[in-house]
């Protein structure tokens, strides 16, 4: 690939734009008039790679006359997380295709992707007259999930609200996609449980905790 710097910000792609609908985009942008193609390159944000890390087969050509006929850029996010879109201007010079090196971030654009669902279940079981109880828990994933996505919360006289909202327990093995019930635990009577991502925030990113 013929990498070369941008030589004016006239040649820059600007006013990157999107609309998203169920897992399709369409992308539309400034095109300068003295740009006939540009590279396409698409990544998970968590994967972007710098300029000097992408590879051609990174990269989709797409021209002026494709933009116009589909007025913009059509495509599809896969899987969750977020996506990025990177827009680069090119030229054909002497035959060849040069890309430009254009580093600020007006040419890139991130999109939200679904989130995966977890569903979860907490079912009490009570002995008559016994200060303890057994709790089963079922875990419903679509994806295979890491024993330290998730945590359980335990607490005294009611349901935990947060993580923070009573004491954390790690669990010990990885849930497979499906369903899958945890070993039965024992707590106190007055003892309640919940579920809760481990980092909060980060996981909510790509995933939704629903229970049953």
């Amino acid at each position: 690939m013929n990498w070369e710097p941008i030589t004016s910000p006239v040649q820059e792609i600007r006013d990157l734009r999107k609309a998203v609908r169920d897992s399709e985009v369409h992308l539309t942008w400034f095109w300068s008039n003295e740009i006939d193609f540009v590279y396409i390159y698409k990544a998970p944000a968590d994967g972007l790679r710098t300029i000097s890390e992408i590879r051609e087969q990174d990269l989709t050509l797409y021209t002026r006359e494709e933009y116009k006929a589909n007025q913009g850029y059509h495509g599809r996010i896969d899987g969750v997380g977020r996506t990025a879109f990177r827009i680069f201007p090119c030229q054909k010079r002497d035959g060849q295709l040069v890309i430009y090196r254009q580093e600020n971030d007006d040419n890139l654009i991130y999109i939200s992707g679904s989130k995966a669902k977890i569903y979860f279940s907490i079912t009490y079981k009570n002995k008559l007259f016994q200060s303890r109880k057994k709790v089963k828990i079922s875990i419903m994933s679509e994806l295979e999930l890491d024993k330290e996505l998730l945590v359980y919360v335990k607490k005294t006289g009611g349901v935990p609200s947060s993580i923070d909202d009573g004491t954390v327990y790690p669990f010990v093995r990885g849930f497979p996609s499906g369903k899958t019930v945890a070993p039965e635990i024992e707590i106190d009577k007055n003892e309640f449980i919940r579920i809760f991502f481990s980092n909060g925030r980060t996981s909510a990113q790509y995933f939704e905790l629903i229970p049953e």
